[in-house]
């Protein structure tokens, strides 16, 4: 019996040990199918086996664990199959435990402490407002998890120190919802926060990204409307074309609207993009723009098209951006940019058709693709006057869609006046009338297509004109003002001329008064140019200007000692008168004691094109351009060469030369043919002159200039005749010898062969009888048969030939001789040689023909 007691003492006591066996893992990893947990053996701590997942104190799903020792360390894996994810819940969650090996016990209820994490199967992204939230995932509820504990960073968070855990609403009590997919209640907040489970292992997610849906601007304020925006604004940034702005100017924020003062103050159109920050996550870039305002535009003609003036803001982009692309349409016309400022843009608008039946189109500006919101209607055909001046007696109206001449009226001091315009030009832009006699103001307005314009105030003021253009040299100058106030009426006019330096006021030396208009006369010393001028009566000034009369060239003329004359009118004293050849300035030196008003003379110079344009500035005033009448000017002849049997060249040197200069060429009292031609921009003529030789020959040229004939004598030397070659002949037989040159002349004197001395003595030369002149290229002559071999001469060796004709003289060493003596080849040489040269020779007289026949 005492046994037995012992027995169940020891069972109670190893059944109170097992309840204190410690379950410890190591390491914990979950999947979507499967659930590991590592121990290590070493420490001596159980492991489970088997798992119960009950509900109500009942299992309501078991599964079991694979375990593998590996040294010291036990890996357990709990498969899970896609069925058993739905199954993997309960209010309490016990296992079997064992130790190395051993049984323990079953029912040890396990701690979420020591259990692997929850899966979570899809993003988790709070709403920045909070609120209700699915967690959807495997192994969430287990053991009443009812607290989720959430870990917030941020310490600015007005949330920072709320309570750290979260309660799941709505059926958490139940066995039947949705176990995969929790309903989790979110506090606000923003950027990154963590889920902390119960074995400290964490879950890390962000709040949903901010998202802009649309921007009001309202002047210098934006309406900033969209999702997920933060409350808190200490956590709310806002980029503007990726910017910060100032927090200061962020005046409220809450989650679905931020509104911030913002002043656009550049007076370019522009795009912008917009970003919302919270919690350094940033929204959508939105894009907001500043179109250009278009605050109205000038009417032009409809079937002529015009100048369009747009006025408004932020008609231009911005001076650093990469584009310029300004684009200006009218309806469906566009209209070609002329220029663009901030508060101004010019196109031109082509003529529409007739068919275009509608008077207004719309116009739309687009400036680098942000176009203006609020439309501007272009209305065609509506008169409008803008400004007006005045030159002397006539007002210039201003403004546009003045119609034409025979069809617009005016109206002045609201009464319909005719025949006052005086002109309208054709882009129906400038109006012309002439001042009403003696209304010095008036209101003016204008009629055209049956529409009126707006009326504007004409104030006509003192304007003066001169009687006649004053001649040069011409002091007393005659002016008529009108419209002088009758205070001023009988006030003595003066003049001060602005041209000068000084201040000098001339008073009027003649006046007189009729109906208002004053006549005077003043003495004026500037007697050329244009005068400017401010006239002066009682308190009424007038500045103008006047111009003395231009200066007129009838002809200029150059003589043989090269000078030039003009002849002409106004042109002045040689103080004030500036000669122009070819756009050159000429510095001007009196060379005559006659010049005056009417003409001026002075010295060519060399370095002036004399065959270019001249003419006169006087005092600022330029004459017509006219073309200077030269004469050739003969300086003397120039022969580079000698003359051939084809005559020569002479070069005759001179000035304004042309290709009629009138010479002649006279020899041996005979007129010679030339043929001319122009060199050297009329310095020099080169005549080509065929005269036959070979006598030397005086001649004279004689030159007409200025119907003065100039004779100047100078000689024409013929070129000696040359020897270039000769056929071979044996002198122990004799025969005809051919010679082969240039500049050969009828008839042919003497041919001489002369030893090598070439000194011709008798005993050491040779005559070639009966020459004979063939061309001038080629002669002949007969060689006696002789014994004579010339002294210390070699056989074969070459000796001088010596040609006279007319007495010129031309040697050469060219010609060879045989003897009997000679060997076969050397003789079979010399008759390849010669048939070479009569080769030559029949060539020569072919060629010659052929160019006789030409």
């Amino acid at each position: 019996m005492k046994i037995v007691i012992v027995i169940f003492i020891f069972y109670l006591f190893s059944k109170t040990i097992s309840q204190y066996i410690d379950v410890i893992p190591i390491e914990y990893e979950s999947y979507n199918d499967s659930l590991v947990i590592k121990y290590d053996e070493s420490y001596g701590f159980g492991y489970y086996t088997n798992i119960s997942f009950l509900w109500d104190y009942q299992s309501q799903h078991d599964m079991s664990f694979n375990c593998v020792l590996n040294n010291s360390i036990r890996t357990c894996t709990l498969p899970v199959k896609e069925s058993d994810h739905e199954k993997m819940y309960s209010d309490n969650l016990v296992a079997c435990v064992y130790q190395h090996d051993t049984f323990i016990m079953c029912g040890f209820k396990i701690h979420l402490f020591y259990f692997p994490s929850p899966v979570i199967i899809s993003p988790f992204k709070p709403n920045t407002r909070g609120g209700n939230t699915t967690l959807s995932g495997y192994y969430l509820d287990l053991n009443w998890r009812i607290w989720i504990p959430f870990e917030n960073k941020y310490k600015q968070d007005q949330y920072y120190r709320e309570p750290a855990v979260y309660s799941l609403p709505g059926k958490w009590h139940t066995k039947d919802y949705d176990r995969m997919n929790l309903i989790v209640e979110v506090l606000p907040g923003c950027g990154n926060r963590s889920i902390i489970w119960d074995n400290r292992q964490r879950y890390n997610f962000t709040y949903q990204d901010p998202n802009i849906e649309n921007i009001d601007i309202n002047e210098s304020l934006l309406d900033i409307t969209g999702t997920n925006f933060y409350n808190q604004s200490v956590l709310v940034a806002i980029k503007i074309d990726n910017n910060i702005i100032d927090p200061n100017d962020i005046i409220s924020v809450d989650f679905e609207n931020i509104k911030l003062k913002f002043n656009y103050s550049d007076p370019f159109s522009s795009k912008l993009n917009v970003q919302v920050g919270c919690c350094d996550y940033w929204s959508n870039k939105f894009q907001i723009t500043y179109p250009p305002i278009l605050s109205s535009v000038n009417s032009i003609p409809k079937l002529k098209g015009g100048l369009l003036i747009i006025n408004g803001n932020r008609l231009t982009s911005s001076p650093s951006s990469n584009n310029n692309n300004i684009s200006v349409t009218v309806g469906d016309s566009i209209c070609s940019m002329i220029s663009s400022s901030s508060n101004e843009i010019k196109c031109n608008l082509q003529p529409l058709s007739n068919s275009t039946l509608n008077n207004s189109s719309p116009i739309t500006v687009s400036i680098n693709g942000v176009e203006n919101t609020l439309k501007l209607l272009l209305f065609y055909d509506i008169p409008h006057i803008k400004t007006y001046y005045q030159v002397n007696d006539e007002i210039h109206i201003i403004g546009g869609c003045f119609g034409n001449i025979n069809s617009t009226q005016i109206q002045i001091n609201g009464k319909q006046v005719s025949n006052q315009i005086k002109s309208i030009n054709n882009n129906e832009t400038i109006l012309i009338i002439n001042v009403q006699n003696q209304i010095y103001n008036f209101n003016i307005s204008i009629e055209s297509n049956s529409i009126k314009s707006n009326n504007i105030n004409v104030n006509v003021k003192m304007y003066t004109i001169i009687n006649e253009i004053p001649s040069v040299g011409n002091k007393l100058i005659n002016f008529t003002l009108f419209y002088v106030n009758s205070s001023n009426i009988n006030t003595i006019p003066t003049i001060k001329i602005l041209n000068q330096q000084s201040n000098q006021t001339i008073k009027s030396i003649l006046t007189n008064v009729n109906e208002g208009v004053v006549s005077c006369s003043f003495l004026i010393e500037n007697n050329c140019g244009i005068v400017n001028y401010e006239i002066e009566i009682g308190n009424q000034r007038y500045q103008s200007s006047f111009s003395y009369e231009s200066p007129f060239i009838n002809n200029c003329n150059l003589n043989s000692k090269e000078i030039v004359t003009c002849i002409g009118k106004a042109f002045g004293n040689s103080n004030e008168t500036i000669i122009i050849i070819s756009n050159q300035s000429l510095a001007f030196k009196n060379e005559s004691n006659n010049n005056n008003d009417k003409s001026i003379s002075f010295q060519m110079s060399e370095e002036y094109n004399i065959l270019g344009e001249l003419y006169l500035n006087v005092c600022g005033l330029s004459s017509n351009k006219v073309k200077i009448n030269t004469i050739p000017i003969f300086k003397n002849i120039s022969i580079p060469n000698l003359f051939d049997t084809n005559g020569g060249y002479i070069i005759i040197i001179g000035k304004y030369l042309n290709n009629n200069t009138n010479i002649t060429i006279e020899c041996n009292n005979e007129v010679i043919e030339k043929e001319c031609k122009l060199n050297n921009n009329s310095t020099s003529l080169e005549c080509n002159i065929k005269l036959n030789g070979p006598n030397d020959k005086t001649c004279k040229l004689l030159f007409n200039n200025d119907n003065n004939n100039i004779v100047s004598t100078f000689n024409i030397i013929y070129k000696s005749p040359s020897i270039n070659q000769t056929s071979i002949i044996n002198l122990k037989q004799g025969g005809i010898l051919t010679i082969i040159g240039n500049d050969f002349y009828y008839p042919i004197d003497k041919v001489l062969i002369i030893g090598s001395n070439g000194n011709g003595n008798d005993s050491d030369s040779l005559n070639c009888n009966e020459p004979k002149y063939i061309n001038n290229t080629m002669i002949t002559c007969f060689i006696q048969a002789t014994n004579n071999t010339f002294n210390n001469i070699k056989n074969g060796e070459m000796i001088f030939i010596n040609v006279t004709t007319n007495g010129k003289s031309g040697i050469s060493k060219v010609f060879k001789y045989l003897t009997q003596s000679d060997d076969a080849h050397q003789y079979s040489d010399a008759r390849n040689i010669f048939q070479n040269l009569l080769l030559s020779i029949l060539i020569i007289l072919i060629i010659s023909l052929f160019i006789s026949n030409i």
